[in-house]
């Protein structure tokens, strides 16, 4: 791909090294010949308003600097544009690059350097905000409903930062457990239009791509461009069975799980007795009742 028309969108995470590893990127960038710009964020939001002037000025790829986070902001400011998006780790997650088969900023440099541009799915969270407004958002990788999204709200920035995703959220999964939060409770799921699932759900994710909660291959079927959402709930079960659960998730085999339900669908939609909150690629945005639905092709992205 063109190397010309770069705009890095960087979130400045305060973590261990955040500067080194910027500095690091940079360098890696400039070997390979990328010539870009350079935006900092400056609060909440900020990334959506970047990439969208960004969008705007003609650049033909802009890349969020930072983690899932971030890369979401800057989703939601190129979609449906033929701007391209992309990702380079400096933040917690990362499950965006993972889900496209990128594992290292070495190989992330190396596709925006010398790759091609493909299309990828979006997926779209239709849910209601804290002030009682139905609000959309789009998504890169993943929606969650219920215990995971409580474990989201219950990762403090500096677990992320100072442990990284996947141990940030290994810890607040334990804490949110032992504060008695997330709770399963009685959900109705219409899947594709159908009332399929009318009883005690734990959680309920919706993914876009295969990786979540900074690592975990949550969705192992999961495709990025087969213009469906990857569904895995978990019934009512005891804290004993979910710390069985976890570790099996690393493996993908947690979709076999008899309290476990796994399959793929255009569109599903919730709705929970007590509000359940919702989160979408590891930042919480509101509550159910809540849809969540594939958008075939709206992302453009580089690829090997």
């Amino acid at each position: 791909m063109s190397h010309d028309r770069v705009l890095l969108v960087v979130n400045p995470v305060r973590g261990p090294n955040a500067l080194k590893r910027l500095a690091t990127l940079e360098e890696m960038l400039k070997e390979l010949g990328v010539r870009y710009d350079q935006q900092f964020t400056e609060r909440k939001g900020h990334a959506t308003a970047l990439a969208r002037q960004g969008v705007a000025d003609g650049y033909e790829t802009i890349v969020a600097v930072g983690g899932d986070g971030t890369v979401n902001e800057v989703v939601n400011g190129v979609v449906g544009s033929p701007t391209a998006v992309f990702s380079l780790p400096l933040g917690a997650g990362n499950d965006f690059l993972r889900s496209l088969g990128i594992w290292t900023a070495e190989e992330a440099c190396c596709v925006l350097g010398e790759g091609s541009v493909t299309s990828i799915d979006a997926g779209l969270a239709d849910y209601e905000d804290q002030a009682g407004q139905r609000r959309q958002r789009y998504y890169a990788v993943l929606a969650d409903v219920g215990f995971g999204s409580e474990v989201v709200r219950n990762t403090p920035r500096r677990f992320r930062h100072a442990l990284g995703g996947g141990l940030g959220y290994v810890v607040s999964l334990y804490r949110t457990a032992i504060q008695g939060q997330g709770r399963a409770c009685p959900m109705k799921v219409w899947v594709d239009g159908e009332l399929q699932y009318d009883e005690d759900l734990l959680l309920l994710e919706a993914l876009n791509g295969a990786y979540g909660g900074g690592g975990l291959k949550v969705a192992p079927r999961a495709r990025l461009d087969d213009a469906l959402l990857d569904v895995f709930l978990v019934r009512d079960m005891s804290w004993p069975m979910i710390w069985a659960l976890f570790p099996r998730i690393y493996r993908g085999t947690h979709i076999e799980h008899e309290r476990a339900e796994y399959f793929q669908v255009k569109e599903v939609r919730v709705e929970a007795e007590k509000s359940s909150t919702v989160s979408v690629d590891g930042e919480v945005i509101g509550h159910t009742p809540a849809r969540f639905r594939v958008v075939p092709g709206a992302l453009r992205v580089p690829w090997r």
